[in-house]
C-alpha cells in the first residue's frame, strides 16, 4: 500500500500526541520559573495530547486508520483482512465492553469506592486496565462485526414509517 504524505504526517502527529506526556516529566528539570513550568506541564499532559491526536486523526484520515488497524492485527497475530468473529469471540468482546462500562460508570454513583485503600492506591492501573478492556473487547474480540455494528449505531439513518393500510 502506497501511503500518502498527508497520512504519514498525520500518523507522526498522533505518535507525538501519545508521547507528549513524557515531555511533561522533563520540564521540571529545565530550571524554568514555577509559572512557566506549570503551564508547560499542563500543556504536555492535558491539552497537547488531545490537540495532537485531533489534528493527526484529521490528517491521517481513513488511510491512516487502515494502517494502524493492520499493525495492531499483526501485533495480535490476527489475519489482516476482515474476518467474521466466532460466536465465543464475539461474546467475550461484548462481556469486555459491558465490564468496562460498569467499572467506569458505577464508581461515579458511589464515590466512596475511591476511598477504599486498594482502589485509591491503584487508580492509575485500574484506569489503564479498563481502557485496555474496552480496546480488547471492541477491536480484538469483536473484530470487524463489532466495528460495523458500532458504526451503524453512530451513523444517522433516515427512518421510513410503514404505510398505513386502510
Amino acid at each position: 500500500m502506497n501511503t500518502s504524505i498527508k497520512s504519514k504526517i498525520g500518523l507522526g502527529i498522533i505518535v507525538l500526541g501519545v508521547i507528549c506526556p513524557v515531555f511533561g516529566l522533563i520540564v521540571p528539570f529545565l530550571g524554568l520559573s514555577k509559572a512557566v513550568t506549570a503551564t508547560l506541564i499542563t500543556f504536555f499532559v492535558v491539552g497537547g495530547p488531545e490537540i495532537f491526536l485531533l489534528i493527526g486523526g484529521l490528517l491521517a484520515g481513513k488511510e491512516g486508520v487502515q494502517i494502524v488497524k493492520k499493525k495492531i492485527k499483526r501485533i495480535f497475530g490476527l489475519p489482516e483482512e476482515d474476518y467474521p468473529a466466532t460466536s465465543s469471540q464475539y461474546r467475550i468482546g461484548v462481556i469486555c465492553m459491558i465490564a468496562w462500562f460498569f467499572i467506569t460508570v458505577v464508581p461515579g454513583y458511589f464515590p466512596r469506592l475511591f476511598e477504599m485503600p486498594f482502589i485509591r492506591d491503584n487508580l492509575l492501573y485500574l484506569s489503564i486496565g479498563t481502557d485496555l478492556l474496552l480496546i480488547l473487547g471492541v477491536f480484538v474480540f469483536g473484530g470487524h462485526q463489532m466495528m460495523t455494528k458500532i458504526g451503524d449505531i453512530l451513523r444517522w439513518q433516515s427512518w421510513v414509517l410503514p404505510e398505513k393500510k386502510n
